[in-house]
């Protein structure tokens, strides 16, 4: 026969209740036998010193005393044993009631239900047990929410450069349209948007997953920010954006995979000439800095002097596809980039944050660890 929870618990309390009830029954009658057996035995000794009429047996008014002890004991046990019953049972069902609400909330939550919540009345394990279960809700909606967010993220940043290209082939097999250098340069380059979003998400699903391999190094971090500046300086000079670096001697060698360095560099460079203007300038500059721990570390910071992010979305400007509310015209990115750059830089060992001022620009940080 299966059993409840708070039955097991009653039947449990119940028994250590009479267990000892009887204990202490038992113990309490031989000990008033023997005690009083013992006074009668005194009583007559020091009746036959007084006098032949004194004796010490036990006759009807002493076993009637012995009698009525016993049966008060009994009684006494009994209503213990019935009291403590039913404050087993209370107690039991005051235990297992949040835990059988969770039971529900639960099996609810298996089929699909993320919106299973259970009141907490307690501050204790219990109460702690449910405030985690909350938790632990809160966090499987969001990140249901999150997964199907980014299948429809996905599929429509997939689904712009597969329009392009599907239409342009359907137009070069009927005749529409000439499969010129031009063309397939245009096909080219639609490919290869899709090739780096397809490696993005891979990387970025590996960084986040903790699987991400890096190939660290000793590195001198200005040659390496240098090299990720200059190659972004043709793109600069196309957009009529002044790009300038401050990387002071003397810094310290950092421990890091370079080619990520410079793809974390590539992704900031990438969206600050994204929102800012012609005429705009675009800073990198690094500094020696303490991490945590005691270490030592390198802080590089990717200034702009663009439109700015709004209060409300820079909290969000790392998590994956979102692109703010300002400027929707100048969305030409897929939404994972500084996504990226967070599960790099995090990959590291070290920690990444912006600031803004709208109107004013933007400045994101990054720290780096250093040998």
């Amino acid at each position: 026969m299966r059993l409840n929870l708070w039955l097991k618990l009653t039947l449990a309390f119940a028994a250590a209740v009479t267990g000892g009830m009887l204990v202490a029954v038992v113990l309490v009658d031989r000990s008033t036998a023997f005690e009083f057996g013992r006074y009668l035995e005194h009583t007559g000794s020091m009746g036959s010193m007084m006098g032949p009429g004194m004796r010490g047996m036990m006759g009807l008014p002493e076993t009637d005393f012995l009698t009525s002890v016993r049966n008060s004991l009994w009684i006494a046990g009994g209503l213990v044993v019935a009291i403590s019953a039913a404050l087993a049972l209370l107690l039991s069902r005051q235990i297992t009631s949040p835990i059988r609400r969770l039971s529900t909330a639960a099996s609810w939550v298996a089929r699909g239900d993320m919106s299973q919540r259970v009141e907490a009345k307690s501050k204790d394990e219990v109460g702690t047990l449910t405030a985690t279960f909350n938790s632990m809700v809160d966090s499987l909606q969001k990140n249901q929410d999150t997964r199907r967010s980014l299948m429809a993220d996905l599929a429509h940043e997939m689904s712009t450069p597969l329009a392009v290209m599907q239409s342009n082939l359907e137009g070069m097999m009927d005749g529409v349209v000439e499969p010129s250098a031009a063309n397939i340069s245009s096909l080219h380059e639609e490919a290869l948007l899709l090739s780096r979003l397809v490696r993005d998400l891979r990387t970025l699903a590996q960084a986040e997953s903790g699987r991400l391999e890096l190939k660290l190094a000793p590195a001198d971090l200005g040659e390496v920010i240098g090299s990720a500046a200059n190659a972004m300086r043709q793109e600069a000079s196309r957009k009529g954006i002044t790009l300038s670096m401050d990387l002071p001697p003397g810094l310290p060698w950092a421990m890091v995979d370079s080619d990520r360095v410079c793809q974390v560099l590539g992704n900031l460079l990438t969206n600050a000439f994204r929102y800012t203007s012609e005429g705009g300038k675009v800073s990198i500059r690094v500094m020696n800095v303490g991490m945590d721990e005691g270490r030592q570390g390198l802080l590089v910071s990717v200034s702009d002097t663009g439109q700015g992010i709004e209060a409300e979305d820079l909290p969000r400007v790392f998590d994956r596809y979102f692109q703010g509310a300002q400027n929707k015209e100048k969305r030409t990115g897929s939404g994972i980039g500084l996504a990226l750059v967070k599960g790099l830089v995090e990959a590291h060992g070290g920690k990444v944050w912006a600031e803004s001022t709208p109107g004013i620009g933007s400045t994101f940080f990054f720290t780096l660890p250093a040998v």
